[in-house]
């Protein structure tokens, strides 16, 4: 297995894992809970860090167009992000904060912005309920 396909399989496992421990909880975690979006947010930012420097800005273009499985999963990223980011954007506008701002990082970073917008969000809702 190369390093990427174990790198791929180890981002699956972890939001498998993560979303699986997310269905057990049954009560409000007292940790600052906004700590797991913003991890998430830096782990992938390093990634994505890591693929610019090595292929470019535009590195990730090549492998999108190249088949239909490509296109297919660049569409279901769109699709994704945009309803996490519908559902998500009435809880930050409901603690003041501005969508379009959030809108501009969503669509420049992807699911970088969407994971710091929901830290954010959590954070500001967490000390605005303390």
């Amino acid at each position: 297995m190369t390093t990427s396909e174990l790198i791929a399989l180890a981002g699956f496992a972890g939001a498998a894992i993560a979303m699986l421990l997310v269905t057990q909880t049954k009560e409000r975690v007292a940790w600052p809970a906004w700590l797991v979006p913003a991890g998430a947010a830096i782990l992938v930012a390093a990634g994505t860090g890591v693929a610019v420097a090595k292929d470019g800005l535009f590195g990730f273009w090549e492998v999108v167009v190249a088949s239909p499985w490509g296109v297919q999963i660049w569409l279901d990223r769109l699709a994704s992000t945009t309803a996490a980011f519908f559902l998500l954007q009435n809880r930050a506008r409901a603690i003041g904060m501005k969508s379009e701002v959030w809108v501009l990082v969503v669509v420049f970073t992807g699911s970088i912005g969407l994971l710091a917008m929901l830290a954010r969000t959590v954070h500001l809702e967490r000390r605005k309920a303390a």
